[in-house]
């Protein structure tokens, strides 16, 4: 991994630490890496290495709120627009004109913002398991839930209610109490243990607070669970992890979005995900009609 570097954006004063190499073959693009929840440029580790060792740039940002980047306490400092706004000073800071945008999970709907926000800056875009919504599509979880529960038996964004409701700051103080927990559920062996205890309304709650444990994916290797603890297991850890929810579940990014619900791009488009990612790749195909699709032999966030 190459050593962080920092970079404090002149339109919000947020500063956000990074890592960038620059391309060795100039044929190759850099590529942008965009985390997702609970995450930070660490867990791009194997990607950062295999992608420049065969010529490609890349650029892994703790986004705002997590790692060692910035960490603000207003929820509406979260809103995508500031933070694409900032990652694109960053871009302009590395002289990187043109990019391929890689974002998972949060990731993948922040960078869906960024391409209509700035759409001349992207050669191609990359989204793993999340295929965001159009621009301009208000979110509403409890409707949400209740249809999830409806027709799965539970609510398939049960924990949203957690971390981004009332109770969000105390979820962060039992995130950052409980972080090996809260790791082990994030990054399970087993995927179906989300059914039981991360989706249903109120289990991700009883499972930190219980301070319980099912065993971690061996994909999620003790140096990036490490690194994962060293991030997340102390004061402030989970700090701007709930704000991005509250962020979302309170619709601040909907203002912002005003005029582009139109967008499409005509950009070359790769969505990975599992097998049951269809609902993902039409909300995506919607405003990316050059969308390609491979499904991995996983199930499952990552």
């Amino acid at each position: 991994m190459p050593e962080r570097e920092s970079f404090t954006s002149p339109d919000s004063g947020h500063e956000y630490s990074f890592v960038h190499l620059p391309a060795t073959r100039p044929s190759h693009p850099t590529l942008l890496f965009l985390h997702g929840f609970p995450s930070q440029l660490h867990d791009w580790a194997f990607q950062i290495a295999y992608f420049s060792s065969h010529g490609y740039g890349v650029v892994a940002p703790d986004l705002l709120g997590y790692g060692q980047s910035s960490k603000p306490d207003d929820a509406a400092q979260y809103r995508l627009k500031l933070i694409s706004d900032d990652i694109c000073r960053l871009l302009d800071h590395l002289d990187l004109p043109s990019v391929v945008g890689v974002g998972h999970d949060f990731g993948a709907t922040l960078l869906s913002r960024m391409v209509a926000y700035e759409p001349t800056r992207w050669s191609a875009l990359v989204f793993l398991a999340v295929g965001p919504p159009q621009m301009g599509t208000p979110f509403d979880l409890d409707m949400i839930n209740s249809m999830t529960k409806g027709f799965l038996g539970y609510e398939f964004l049960g924990y949203i209610t957690w971390l981004g409701g009332d109770e969000a700051e105390e979820a962060q103080a039992a995130l950052e109490s409980h972080p090996e927990a809260a790791m082990s559920l994030v990054f399970p062996a087993d995927q179906s243990v989300w059914e039981e205890w991360y989706r249903p309304l109120g289990k991700m709650k009883q499972f930190v607070t219980e301070d319980r444990r099912v065993a971690v994916g061996s994909w999620y290797t003790p140096k990036l669970q490490q690194h994962h603890l060293d991030s997340f297991a102390r004061k402030d850890g989970y700090k701007g992890a709930v704000r991005w929810y509250k962020m979302w579940k309170q619709n601040l990014f909907l203002p912002d979005e005003a005029g582009h619900e139109n967008f499409k791009t005509n950009l070359p488009v790769l969505f990975i995900g599992d097998s049951n990612s269809a609902q993902q790749q039409d909300m995506l195909n919607a405003w990316a009609p050059r969308m390609k699709s491979r499904a991995l032999g996983t199930s499952g966030m990552f």
